[in-house]
């Protein structure tokens, strides 16, 4: 039984001081509903991912209130937390209950409200993927990691402080050509030296922003993806592994986790990606999203900065760096560029067969990549 993608809607990700969280979902999902032709009363699961529910809304359970306020009576619904994969694991749920036969049409909806509280709040709450008694308790931080990989990578491979902000100037370009992102302005490498320095030589440049977002999507199955109005996409198979602690690790410029679950996807699967298939991957900093296409195999080690410009079809949403980082959303806004991208709704222009979203929880913790394919 195979899975397919045939509805979704997004917002704007933003700071959203005027909107709730369930407004913003109400408006991401009125739009997966229209785009798939569904209606409230076909969908038996709402399945709901999102990071810090408790810690920044004070709110247990929130798919229980999100079916209420979208008048949902007889669907199941369910709250995945997960951290940063929240959203890919949401949709590794909602893609096994259809493989399995236990459900038709899965609703998944992601959100993240980042902007309830001061930065200095926000930071402590994001704190939390990484593990509290080891890490957090001693005050390290997700920037200092990224920090320790950046220096580590430029002193290995001879790479420039000034080569590595390339990736964000990239992102940057292509959130000014999509709707829905957050940082819709251009920067340079001029830019690196008046940026707010976060842990050296990290800066605000190289990170995601804070961001509220909420995204949709409609998975089903073969016989109501026939019926459909529009080229479903098919769900093909998702695949995750999980690292050593930071730590522990022997290399630091090297992400196995993400190396490994792409090995096994990839025999699965019979898939090898270039250069010029579509990406979306996770880069909460530059340098994890440098790592990333080394550890996919795209481009050699050391050389991501040279081989990213050959890569017409990188994180075409401009990345969480750009497009934004609303955490449990982050995975579907992924699936919906590449849905948009694969249909021709997208600026860019692709004919690849295949697609692939990469999401991680910190530097390479715990790593899942989500397959998609034009649907025959």
């Amino acid at each position: 039984m195979k899975t397919c993608v045939i509805g979704s809607g997004v917002t704007k990700v933003d700071r959203h001081y005027d909107k709730n969280y369930l407004v913003l979902i109400d408006e991401a999902v009125s739009k997966a509903l229209a785009d798939s032709g569904l209606d409230v009363s076909d969908i038996e699961y709402l399945v709901v991912s999102t990071a810090f529910p408790e810690s920044i809304l004070n709110q247990a359970d929130p798919s229980t209130y999100i079916a209420q306020n979208l008048g949902f009576r007889k669907v199941k619904a369910l709250t995945v937390s997960s951290g940063e994969v929240s959203g890919a694991v949401a949709l590794d749920y909602a893609h096994a209950l259809i493989r399995s036969g236990k459900a038709s049409r899965v609703l998944v909806v992601g959100f993240e409200k980042m902007s309830e509280y001061p930065s200095w709040v926000i930071n402590k709450v994001y704190t939390k993927i990484l593990e509290y008694e080891v890490e957090g308790i001693k005050n390290v931080t997700p920037p200092d990691y990224a920090a320790l990989i950046t220096n580590e990578y430029m002193r290995r491979y001879g790479v420039s402080r000034e080569s590595i902000i390339r990736w964000s100037i990239k992102m940057h370009e292509n959130a000014v050509k999509t709707p829905h992102a957050q940082l819709q302005f251009t920067i340079s490498t001029d830019s690196l030296s008046r940026a707010l320095r976060i842990s050296e030589p990290i800066t605000m440049l190289d990170s995601h922003p804070t961001s509220d977002g909420a995204a949709a999507l409609l998975l089903v199955n073969e016989s109501v993806a026939k019926k459909a109005d529009k080229a479903p996409i098919e769900l093909v198979d998702v695949e995750s592994s999980v690292n050593l602690p930071i730590y522990l690790r022997e290399d630091l410029t090297y992400f196995s986790a993400t190396a490994a679950a792409y090995k096994r996807l990839s025999s699965r699967n019979g898939v090898r990606l270039t250069t010029n298939t579509a990406v979306n991957v996770y880069d909460t900093y530059d340098i994890y999203g440098l790592l990333t296409i080394e550890a996919l195999e795209i481009c050699a080690r050391g050389e991501a900065v040279r081989c990213m410009d050959e890569m017409p079809y990188l994180n075409v949403g401009g990345g969480l760096k750009a497009r934004g980082h609303p955490v449990g959303a982050t995975p579907l806004y992924q699936v919906h560029e590449l849905r948009e991208l694969m249909t021709g709704v997208s600026w860019a222009k692709y004919d690849g067969e295949i697609s692939l979203a990469h999401a991680m929880s910190g530097p390479d913790n715990n790593a899942w990549l989500i397959l998609l394919r034009r649907w025959a």
